[in-house]
């Protein structure tokens, strides 16, 4: 039974209706049968002209909606890309995570459903005739109004319904991508590559990692409303940060606020370091038991969640003044934040821009093996491109890539000593003709509480 989505008020009462009976009374009775639905008359339009009620957006398992016109655009470059190599179809895996080889986003980004539980699996064909598949996960719930795909399997074997689906299709002559092949075990790679065959089956997960790489206008609104949220989180603990308050105390008070402002989620740690002890201080991923104290330096790194497209921001807090010690490393900071950003154009490639940055950093505090300036921000946390980690030479994704207009970057320069603990800016940047743009308004200071 299909899921219910609306009320059909008619001469026999309230009806429940599936999606699909929803779709056949409004292609009916246009805007009366809309009426009766209590669906909105420009719905039932877009309806009526084949589209589906599903063009206002696909809400995701966690309330992420993907407007119709941006799912198309989305296909459509990629099936471009599919064109200009050859390949007849991409097999898809994601897997839950926000990190390098989680990738949530490669399935969600085509489909609009998010795995929560085990891999999930898409095949999208070359072919616009032939309909696309999603396998779900292993958890097995699912609302039918996620995505725009029709034939959803349950979970299962994946390797099987993708031999089943080429062959039916004609395909299992063709050459076919998959992309997140580093979300799945090397058990179910082998297996898809035995029966696709070695010489047909190719990698070809960066047509997803440069697709999703440049940002459109909803996705940058998307991003921009992230850090409007995670703005009211760094409120939120310059009111509540005193002495005697423990790290997982700021913590909590910044997710309460976030949650009230509509954060979905969290996508990495929100991390609340404080003090100037070099052990502590190395577990800055982490937030512990640690009570603050007067003067205590506060380096607080977090992201917030919103339509699923996340930010990652840092700033630094003392409680109590800050040190002329400290002031000086924010300026420099600072510097080496404009500079990579200034840098960040179209055409440049990733290792100029953390160059720009270093050399501030080296100028001031000397050569400390500098790297790892910054990274791609959208449905992951950390995405592509990835800046300053060309020195992984083992995965592509961390190439030494040229930068392209609407590209989203975080800058993140970063400096931590004795006397001043951690100190850290990070923002997200829209790459543009004129240098990066930032996208939020958060200001930067050393935050005195």
């Amino acid at each position: 039974m299909g899921v219910k989505v609306a009320t059909s008020v008619g001469d026999g009462g309230a009806v429940e209706m599936t999606r699909d009976e929803l779709r056949d009374d409004i292609e009916a009775g246009s805007e009366a049968g809309a009426k009766r639905a209590k669906v909105p008359p420009l719905v039932a339009r877009r309806c009526s002209r084949g589209v589906g009620v599903g063009d206002v957006g696909y809400p995701a398992l966690d309330g992420v909606s993907i407007p119709r016109h941006e799912i198309d655009r989305r296909i459509a470059n990629v099936r471009e890309q599919l064109a200009g190599r050859g390949l007849e179809a991409l097999i898809i895996f994601s897997s839950p995570g926000s990190l390098r080889f989680g990738q949530r986003g490669h399935v969600l980004y085509l489909s609009g459903y998010e795995p929560y539980f085990g891999d999930c699996m898409m095949i999208l064909p070359l072919d616009d005739g032939i309909g696309a598949v999603l396998v779900k996960d292993a958890a097995d719930y699912f609302p039918e109004t996620c995505t725009w795909i029709t034939d959803v399997r349950d979970a299962g074997d994946r390797v099987a319904v993708a031999g089943e689906f080429l062959s039916a299709n004609g395909l299992d002559r063709s050459s076919i991508g998959v992309a997140g092949e580093y979300s799945v075990s090397p058990t179910l790679y082998s297996r898809l590559l035995e029966t696709v065959g070695p010489a047909r089956l190719g990698t070809a997960s960066d047509i997803l990692e440069r697709e999703r790489s440049a940002k459109s206008e909803f996705e940058l609104g998307c991003l921009k409303k992230a850090a409007a949220i995670a703005a009211k989180g760094f409120e939120a603990a310059a009111s509540f940060m005193r002495p005697g308050v423990t790290e997982s105390d700021v913590m909590g008070e910044m997710e309460r606020v976030c949650r009230e402002h509509g954060s979905q989620a969290f996508p990495h740690h929100t991390m609340v370091v404080s003090g100037r002890d070099e052990a502590h201080l190395s577990y800055w991923w982490r937030c512990g038991p640690r009570t603050l104290g007067p003067g205590d330096p506060v380096s607080i790194d977090f992201g917030t969640m919103y339509q699923g497209y996340c930010c990652d921001l840092s700033r630094p807090f003392v409680v109590g003044r800050a040190s002329e010690r400290q002031k000086d490393v924010l300026k420099v900071l600072l510097e080496a934040h404009h500079a990579a950003a200034e840098a960040a154009r179209p055409g440049v490639r990733v290792s100029a821009v953390d160059e720009a940055a270093n050399r501030i950093l080296t100028a001031a505090w000397g050569d400390q093996d500098w790297w790892g300036i910054g990274h791609g921000v959208g449905l992951e946390v950390h995405e592509w491109p990835f800046i300053g980690y060309q020195r992984i030479v083992d995965d592509g994704a961390y190439e030494d890539r040229v930068l392209e207009e609407n590209m989203v970057v975080s800058l993140e320069p970063t400096m931590s000593s004795p006397d001043t603990g951690d100190m850290q800016i990070e923002d997200q940047f829209v790459v543009t003709g004129s240098g990066a743009v930032r996208l939020n308004t958060i200001p930067h200071r050393i935050t005195e509480v």
